[in-house]
């Protein structure tokens, strides 16, 4: 039941992440004079499982201005292409990891009872 209330939870974080994305987009798109950083980042996934890594791609991919390239399974690094990496390119993954993969590992993971919750869950 708890996994099933993340991944309810998940569904409104994944849609707060494509409002925002939306947004930014548009603005980068209707600038008179964009200033794109594009470019492509590595991602070190802690996802593993075909149904994590499915929903954390897919979940970039529809998300505007970010498209999965490349999941090398074997070093567990998914390479994104960003529209706009900007100077940070820490900073795309750090959003990735907190916004998208941590909810999914929430709801596709089961947790022990009486265990603390994962380093750098989002609450």
């Amino acid at each position: 039941m708890i996994r099933l209330l993340y991944l309810v939870r998940y569904f409104f974080i994944f849609l707060r992440e494509l409002t925002l994305a939306t947004w930014a987009v548009t603005k980068l798109v209707l600038a008179p004079h964009p200033r794109l950083r594009p470019g492509f980042v590595a991602f070190p996934m802690e996802t593993r499982s075909d149904l994590e890594i499915t929903a954390l791609a897919n979940s970039i991919t529809l998300t505007p201005g970010t498209i999965s390239v490349h999941v090398e399974r074997g070093q567990g690094v998914l390479v994104i292409h960003a529209i706009d990496i900007g100077d940070d390119p820490q900073s795309v993954r750090d959003s990735i990891k907190n916004a998208l993969e941590n909810n999914i590992l929430k709801w596709t993971r089961p947790r022990p009872r009486n265990s603390p919750p994962r380093q750098g869950a989002q609450a």
